[in-house]
């Protein structure tokens, strides 16, 4: 710093001596040969400087001015003008670009404008420097008298700031750079300010892992955007191994330590040895005596033939499973064709069952539809047959006329079968209407279920739908049908109307018939008439409320279901008892 600083004083008292030369009017070839003619006083205090030193003391300012660099960036062609210090070299110029353009700098490059030669990272910005010629060298008269005197470095000329031009190139990133992860890394650099002047410093930084080591896999997830697994933090960092408080490879740990300890057994034995003073009984001695020596050739020879043995019992084993295997397995495949054989000629018998009822008991278009395709069938077979059986002319008319007549009694059975359906489809129909009136309805609670509700009106819908199924009944006691009956007329009393009437007129007629003891097919017409009013008053919204949902246009009150006036009702009521 103190060096920075004396010469920045130098280099401005240069600038202050040339700029009092140029108001002088001199230049600086002028100001060179007014001091070479012009005796310089001899002073005391200054001291004459000789030439070579005054030289290279302007040549070391030079060198330690700042330089500017003119950088065109390509391929965008972005120009930087930037100054810097002489002394730095051409590695550090370029790491501060980097660092100020945020520009990669394995990547970066420099070279010279004209020439394209490139930079070389050692190379000082000084070498770059076009060395100016010394402007304190002697010069004289035309005679050449007088000796050289020397200028002092107060009075040097202070040269122009130097432009060096450049280009910076980014190359594109190879493919091998773009595939390399953080942790196939052996070493990265770091750019940081640690240099004495500020500048940016690259360190090299080694990572220090174990090659070998395989970290265990405790969970993670993948993220399905793009593919990348993250690993959770455990598995990221390896454990430091745990110290072992034992004392290893040292005598202690390779040899035994022997304690002496003494123990009570539960039970005392001893063994006693004949004595002349003493008799043991050897009755039951028994003399044991050593075996036949076993040696290693028989040994090997016996482990042989139990191998052998071990190797028989094993195949039979795997034998006896194979045939086991196939025994069953055949044996599944006979009980699977039994039971399919089964299931086909049991779809058969209901195949051919359902067709003889759609024949007997046909219910739907499809069903009458195939009836009049075999009809059509059999009469062209009939007819073929006919013609081709020979015969006069008038046998074959007389038997056209019978098959003609055969046909037409056909055509009528099969007009009394859809009459038959069409009655039971619509009493279906209305069954399924009647139970929709009278069934509770259902409601979503905020929980999600489903909560049975009884309304008014599908109670009364369901009284009215009990009256119904009443007045369908057949072969009951005349009390029991007397009973529904006044059911029935008391109900619809409640409205007086033309239909409620006829309702009562009829329910009155049916009463008195039973009174007189009439028979139930006398009374089969009544009876249905009287079925088909009271299911007209059931399908009246207004009488049962709940039938407004099943009208099928909107209801309009007719002549038939329009309610008297009260004056109208009690003289009605006078008369009809």
């Amino acid at each position: 710093k103190e060096i920075k600083k004396e010469s920045a004083a130098k280099i401005a008292a240069e600038a202050e001596t040339e700029t009092e030369l140029q108001a002088d009017g001199l230049g600086e070839g002028d100001g060179a040969a007014a001091t070479a003619a012009a005796p310089v006083p001899a002073s005391p205090s200054c001291a004459p400087i000789p030439a070579e030193a005054m030289e290279g003391e302007i040549q070391s300012q030079n060198k330690r001015r700042a330089i500017s660099i003119d950088v065109v960036i390509m391929p965008e062609e972005f120009r930087v003008v930037e100054k810097f210090d002489s002394l730095l070299t051409l590695k550090q110029v370029r790491i501060m670009l980097c660092k100020r353009l945020s520009l990669p700098l394995s990547r970066f490059s420099l070279k010279t404008r004209n020439q394209g030669v490139e930079c070389k990272d050692e190379t000082y910005l000084t070498e770059w420097v076009t060395e100016s010629e010394p402007s304190g060298s002697t010069a004289g008269s035309g005679a050449g008298e007088g000796p050289p005197v020397p200028v002092p470095p107060a009075v040097a000329p202070q040269p122009q700031t130097q432009t060096l031009e450049l280009i910076g190139t980014v190359s594109p990133p190879k493919a091998e750079e773009e595939g390399k992860t953080q942790n196939s890394l052996s070493s990265f650099e770091v750019m940081i300010d640690t240099d004495i002047n500020g500048h940016p410093v690259l360190v090299n930084v080694t990572v220090d892992r174990e090659k070998d080591s395989k970290k265990a896999y405790f969970g993670g997830y993948r993220d399905k955007r793009n593919g990348k697994t993250y690993h959770h933090a455990c598995t990221q960092t390896l454990r430091k191994p745990k110290e072992s408080k034992t004392v290893k490879f040292t005598r202690e740990t390779q040899t035994i330590k022997i304690s002496n300890k003494s123990a009570q057994s539960k039970r005392e034995q001893g063994t006693q040895m004949a004595r002349k003073d003493l008799y043991i009984d050897s009755s039951a001695d028994k003399i044991i005596t050593s075996q036949p020596y076993f040696t290693t050739e028989e040994l090997l020879e016996l482990k042989g033939k139990k191998a052998l043995a071990i190797q028989c019992f094993i195949r039979q084993c795997f034998a006896w499973r194979k045939v086991a295997n196939y025994y069953y397995t055949k044996k599944d495949e006979e009980k699977r064709k039994r039971e399919a054989e089964v299931e086909a000629e049991r779809a058969q018998k209901e195949a051919e069952a359902e067709r003889i009822r759609r024949r007997m008991e046909p219910t739907t278009k499809a069903d009458f539809d195939a009836l009049y395709e075999e009809l059509r069938a059999w009469k062209s077979h009939q007819e073929k047959s006919i013609k081709e059986g020979g015969g006069t002319h008038d046998q074959i008319q007389a038997a056209l006329r019978e098959l003609l007549d055969k046909e037409v009694k056909l055509l009528q059975t099969i007009d009394k079968l859809r009459i038959k359906a069409r009655s039971k489809v619509k009493e279906d129909q209305i069954q399924a209407r009647l139970e929709l009136m009278a069934s509770p309805k259902e409601w979503l609670t905020s929980q999600g279920a489903y909560v049975d509700v009884v309304t008014p009106f599908t109670t009364r819908a369901s009284e009215l739908v009990q009256l119904y199924h009443g007045l369908k009944l057949r072969n009951i006691p005349d009390e029991q049908r007397i009973d529904v009956l006044m059911s029935v007329k008391y109900t619809v009393k409640e409205f007086d109307c033309p239909l409620t009437r006829d309702i009562i007129n009829l329910c009155n007629r049916e009463k008195d018939m039973l009174d007189r003891g009439r028979s139930s097919v006398s009374l089969a017409g009544l009876r249905r008439r009287l079925e088909n009013l009271f299911l007209h008053f059931v399908e009246t919204p207004e009488f049962n409320p709940s039938s407004h949902n099943f009208q099928r246009v909107p209801y309009e009150i007719n002549s038939r279901t329009k309610i008297y006036s009260k004056s109208a009702t009690a003289l009605y009521s006078k008369k009809t008892p």
